[in-house]
């Protein structure tokens, strides 16, 4: 539950016993006034009646008592609070006070009825021919209370709802500096130490805020100093060694050891040049006078020679080694961590970028010479086909209506230079296609689309491009039409899919390249075994462009084929 729900539910609590208690109170206070006005009437009436009872007695001519009595009070009519019965000696009823009518529509509940109502006073008089009986009647007192009650419990609902409103609304705005406070305070949860709590016009809020980046600013700084010591203990695994000015090596550990073969006590008081190869001796000599002119060396690429004289490529790091307490030089520390690894992995991207280099000139060439091929095959061979077409085409005109089988011949001629024609259009395209010269990639993607479409009318061809992609260069442009051309191919002949979206998103920097299908997609742990050699021409295009490819797919759910490009 939320803070502003609970400060509301508190609310609702402290109102609900505020107006449980001015329930009770007035309640209690009613009670009082309901007793006080039940024993005053009560009292009156009796004095009433006891005055009436001696002016009897002492007038006999009015009457008998009883029968004055009845005659005062049909002319006294309601007693408030009070009910008056008189009856004769043969205990007749003569006379029963009117019942109030004084909101006679209203209807206490009884438990309200019964916390009210005061205890019962009843009053007796013995008259001349006649028994007088007074007893208390609240019901009217109670009726007023509970109008009353219950007029001020619902105009405090209708406040204490309206309270509530206000509070809920106010509280929302108050506490609304606390979305950003647990936003930041998630983000330093996730291990970002860089969040910060924006400052706020509430004191207290602002004052959290500034504790907050107070805090942040002192785990940074505690997980830099981590760091540090971290990298420190990481170096423990590297080869140490520390010789004196005289190069005797007084401090050799257990990754030494392992890195090169010899004991602590084979190596201890022998010269730190035991490990150096031979053809490395002069640039030893120099890094030791860098060492004294710098105080320090880091990161130095250099060999290294094991016990049984085999080579390590080491990255070395030395600085001097100082006397605490005479602050003289005592010698060099040396650290020393193995990078054979790294040396073979530097050579092999090294290969792999001459790979890349070759792969590259190798496509240019092939381009070029596709593009040879087809600038030969439209300006020669073209050239052959159009002089069939229209030779074709004019013995057949010639021959209408005169020779039937030079008419049929003329135009089996003519059907087949179409097809010939057509055919090597087909060729030249797939080749080179001219308009990436004449009329740019986009408007190429544009035509090529149109032509997979009507080719393949059951798939849905979908281009979008976005950004300027007509100035890549002739290079790039060749590479991204080939990536597409091979990823529409692979679509064609394998994913059996109704659509393919192609996309192509030219930024400052990159260029990317997306092609979506909703084919039958496949295993790629099965395509990584079988290196189909489409995707693996796309991925070869992609890296000679210094790009990457991406592949996302699972069967039966389609493809996700991603290239970026870099453009600057």
């Amino acid at each position: 539950m939320g803070l502003r729900y609970r400060f509301n539910l508190l609310l609702t609590l402290i109102m609900a016993v505020f107006i449980v208690t001015l329930m009770f109170v007035m309640m209690k206070s009613s009670k009082n006034s309901i007793l006080e006005g039940v024993e005053s009437a009560h009292k009156v009436t009796m004095q009433l009646l006891d005055t009436v009872i001696v002016s009897s007695a002492q007038n006999p001519n009015w009457g008998t008592t009883d029968y004055v009595m009845a005659q005062f009070l049909e002319e006294l009519g309601y007693v408030r609070s009070n009910d008056i019965l008189l009856y004769d000696l043969q205990n007749n009823l003569i006379y029963k006070t009117p019942q109030s009518t004084y909101r006679l529509d209203v209807h206490p509940p009884q438990w309200f009825s019964n916390f009210l109502a005061p205890q019962e006073m009843v009053g007796t008089r013995v008259i001349r021919f006649g028994r007088l009986i007074v007893s208390s009647n609240p019901s009217g007192a109670i009726r007023e209370a509970w109008v009353s009650i219950k007029s001020i419990f619902f105009t405090a609902m209708l406040f204490f709802i309206f309270i509530n409103i206000i509070a809920y609304k106010a509280l929302g705005g108050w506490l609304r500096p606390i979305k950003p406070m647990i936003k930041a305070i998630e983000k330093m949860g996730k291990g970002d130490l860089g969040a910060r709590i924006p400052s706020f016009d509430v004191p207290e809020f602002s004052a959290i805020a500034k504790n907050f980046n107070m805090m942040g600013d002192s785990l940074e700084n505690q997980i830099l100093e981590n760091k540090r010591l971290a990298l420190i203990a990481e170096q423990t695994a590297d080869a140490v060694m520390i010789h004196d000015e005289k190069l005797n090596i007084t401090f050799w550990n257990n990754s030494a050891e392992r890195m090169f073969k010899y004991k602590r006590k084979q190596i201890l008081g022998k010269s730190a040049k035991i490990i150096v190869p031979e053809f490395l001796l002069e640039e030893f000599n120099k890094n030791l006078k860098k060492i004294k002119s710098k105080n320090f060396l880091q990161h130095i690429e250099t060999k290294r020679k094991s016990k049984s004289g085999k080579l390590v490529d080491v990255s070395i790091s030395a600085s001097l080694l100082v006397d605490p307490t005479t602050k003289k030089i005592i010698g060099n520390i040396v650290s020393m961590r193995d990078i054979s690894e790294k040396m073979v992995a530097k050579r092999s991207r090294a290969e792999l970028r001459k790979n890349r280099e070759l792969t590259s000139i190798i496509q240019e060439h092939v381009e070029d010479e596709r593009k040879s091929l087809a600038r030969e095959l439209h300006d020669e061979l073209g050239q052959y086909v159009s002089a069939i077409k229209i030779f074709s085409q004019n013995i057949l005109n010639r021959s209408k209506g005169k020779d039937e089988a030079i008419e049929t011949s003329a135009s089996s001629v003519t059907a087949a230079a179409n097809q010939i024609y057509d055919g090597m259009h087909n060729i030249i395209r797939k080749l080179r296609p001219g308009s990436l010269d004449n009329l740019g990639l986009s408007e190429t993607l544009k035509d090529e689309m149109n032509k997979w479409q009507s080719q393949h009318p059951s798939l849905k061809v979908n281009l979008k491009i976005k950004g300027d992609v007509d100035f890549l260069g002739e290079v790039v442009n060749i590479n991204v039409y080939r990536i597409i051309q091979e990823a529409m191919n692979n679509v064609i002949k394998h994913a059996k899919a109704t659509s393919i979206n192609i996309s192509l998103l030219k930024t400052k920097d990159t260029l990317k390249i997306e092609c979506v299908d909703d084919g039958e997609g496949f295993d790629l742990k099965i395509l990584k075994k079988t290196k189909q050699f489409g995707l693996m021409g796309i991925k070869e295009r992609a890296q000679a462009l210094n790009g990457k490819l991406e592949i996302k797919s699972s069967e039966k759910k389609g493809t996700h084929l991603t290239v970026v490009i870099p453009t600057s």
